[in-house]
């Protein structure tokens, strides 16, 4: 009896993560959906899977990590003719959110700066040479060094957003709970 009531107890507990999971997959594509410059928008999403893989664990994170590109293309901050370098930005945000949790015990610097720079690393890399292989031209090669450098900046500056909104609800969850 005891062991059927910690099942239910646990299938519970997965129903509420991934009830939040999906919330937070829904605002992440919202973000995408109003409007915002790329920049903006990439921060607010970089943010929100670091708060995610935070707050839920890893298995959602990566999860809205690898749908968040296609978010991407659906709202219009993806540009048609990086839609082939889709798999290389799900790369991106599986390394940096990986980057982070091995960084987790380290500076701040560090845990923002390595994850943002692998990131950037893997798109301009990768994406560069998909983009040669498919002979796509110089017309796309241009785009990387400034998506690289964005995603840069979006990467570091949203983990450091993500961290600290986590660390409010933290702090917000303990007064409401006294735990």
């Amino acid at each position: 009896m005891e062991n059927e009531r910690q099942n239910e107890g646990k299938g519970r507990s997965q129903l509420v993560l991934v009830s939040q999971a999906g919330i937070f997959l829904a605002v992440l594509l919202a973000v995408q959906l109003i409007g915002l410059p790329n920049p903006v928008t990439g921060t607010l999403v970089n943010a929100l899977l670091l708060f995610v893989l935070l707050r839920l664990g890893t298995r959602y994170a990566l999860m809205l990590g690898i749908l968040s590109p296609i978010g991407g293309i659906v709202s219009g901050h993806l540009p048609a003719p990086l839609y082939p370098v889709l798999p290389v930005i799900m790369t991106g945000n599986l390394l940096m959110l990986a980057g982070y949790f091995m960084t987790l015990r380290l500076p701040a610097p560090v845990r923002y700066s390595v994850p943002a720079v692998a990131k950037a690393l893997v798109i301009w890399g990768a994406g560069s040479m998909i983009v040669s292989f498919l002979k796509l031209g110089d017309q796309v090669q241009w785009l990387f060094m400034p998506v690289a450098t964005i995603q840069f900046f979006t990467a570091a500056v949203g983990m450091f957003l993500g961290e600290k909104f986590y660390n409010a609800v933290g702090q917000h969850d303990k007064a409401v709970t006294g735990h």
